[in-house]
């Protein structure tokens, strides 16, 4: 039988490469882009639920929101859109979804997180409190439903080369940050379909409730000032 996958955010260069990567290993790939799912809109994500209401083994949330803006700037719409599209709306999917989940099977939850979810940043507020939201939500799920046979990690990249990492970091930024990075480099996505890929197979059976975090070591210490 067909393996399923539905995919959050398949449009991301994250989440492109994840869909290649499923595609190699014959996953039937539901994925959704912000003009097929709209995240931030309650009608868009019922419409949604209403034309995919079917058995997924897996789902894969990668669709986010971060536009860098000082604290003391933000205005009530933009907790809304960035709660909703980076948080609120993927669990009221899973919420809907999980119940029609296999449960005599290797079924998986994985949430593209971040390391914001564990540290924050300046003017990144919103990416970073929802990101910690996430990552909670992920603890409390893996205990939740480890009942039913569903494993549910999180997955924090690093500084990964992509159009939202170039857009909001400036070259000379970025240049400081890779000097920081031990692996001396800024990742790459297939570093993170990888890792999905592992999450997903029964050589991780026994991983659930955890966060990976793929850095290149970053967060090992090598940021601090000798």
């Amino acid at each position: 039988m067909a393996k399923s996958a539905l995919l959050i955010g398949e449009k991301s260069d994250i989440g492109a490469t994840i869909k290649t990567y499923l595609k190699k290993e014959s996953y039937v790939v539901t994925g959704t882009t912000s003009s097929t799912l709209d995240l931030s809109s309650k009608e868009s994500v019922d419409n949604f639920l209403l034309k995919n209401n079917k058995k997924f083994n897996s789902i894969i949330f990668v669709a986010a929101t971060n536009t860098p803006k000082k604290f003391l700037n933000l205005k009530d719409k933009d907790f809304d859109y960035s709660y909703d599209v980076n948080f609120k709306s993927f669990v009221f999917i899973l919420k809907n979804l999980i119940s029609k989940m296999p449960t005599n099977s290797n079924s998986s939850i994985i949430i593209i997180s971040s390391l914001f979810g564990s540290f924050g940043r300046d003017k990144r507020f919103l990416y970073s409190s929802s990101k910690h939201f996430l990552n909670g939500a992920m603890k409390n799920l893996a205990i939740e439903l480890g009942t039913y046979r569903i494993r549910v990690n999180s997955i924090a990249p690093g500084f990964i080369d992509t159009k939202m990492t170039r857009n909001n970091n400036s070259n000379n930024s970025l240049s400081k940050i890779i000097k920081k990075i031990p692996a001396g480099r800024l990742g790459k996505s297939k570093d993170i379909a990888e890792a999905v890929m592992f999450l997903l197979s029964s050589k991780s059976s026994y991983i659930t409730g955890q966060e990976l975090v793929i850095d290149g070591g970053l967060t090992a210490g090598g940021f601090w000032e000798d």
